[in-house]
């Protein structure tokens, strides 16, 4: 018989190999590891090879942000009871300032806006689809949004895109169909 599932059990598979600890950015390589781009980035100073693998690259592969891997990382940490810092209010508006959002598509350049629908931050070069495509159109676009685990409904891994009058939380629309059904709801930016 399996022993019982708990979170503390994905803590291995959440954590970077280089640096020991979760992932901070995490992205992919083409044998399929995952490292904080960070991490990874340093390593990679004369020739590019997998740090757990070493399969060797003859050139540098285009890193892609594991969006689902952070999303999960994410939620451990917040499940999981991480520790959190207390700080002031002016301690708080700094961090803010200094985190800037980064393109999830090139991870380089700051991010210009954020697609609620693609959950993904794109700086202008690679928003460009969403302005010139017309299938992009319906996509929701807002100000670049940092964490975007925050947006994600915890119980249906969906888009919170509504707000529960009655329980004064955001939900998705399976909670609205489930536990919320018959609540009174808006849109959260109202």
């Amino acid at each position: 018989m399996d022993p019982p599932f708990s979170l503390l059990s994905l803590e291995d598979e959440l954590t970077c190999s280089i640096c020991l600890s979760p992932f901070d950015c995490p992205v992919t390589i083409p044998c399929g590891h995952n490292f904080c781009q960070d991490c990874l980035l340093a390593t990679w100073k004369n020739s590019y090879s997998c740090p757990q693998c070493r399969t060797l690259f003859a050139t540098r592969p285009e890193l892609k942000k594991n969006t689902v891997l952070s999303t999960v990382v994410e939620t451990f940490r917040s499940r999981a009871g991480g520790p959190k810092e207390e700080s002031s209010g002016a301690e708080e508006e700094k961090k803010k300032e200094e985190v800037k959002v980064r393109c999830d598509a090139c991870m380089e350049a700051e991010a210009a806006q954020t697609c609620l629908t693609c959950m993904a931050s794109f700086c202008e070069e690679h928003l460009r689809p969403h302005r010139e495509n017309p299938i992009f159109r319906v996509h929701q676009l807002s100000e670049p949004v940092g964490d975007l685990s925050e947006r994600i409904c915890p119980d249906h891994h969906k888009l919170m895109e509504l707000f529960c009058s009655q329980h004064g939380r955001p939900i998705c629309s399976l909670c609205l169909q489930q536990v919320h059904r018959g609540c009174a709801f808006r849109s959260p930016e109202d």
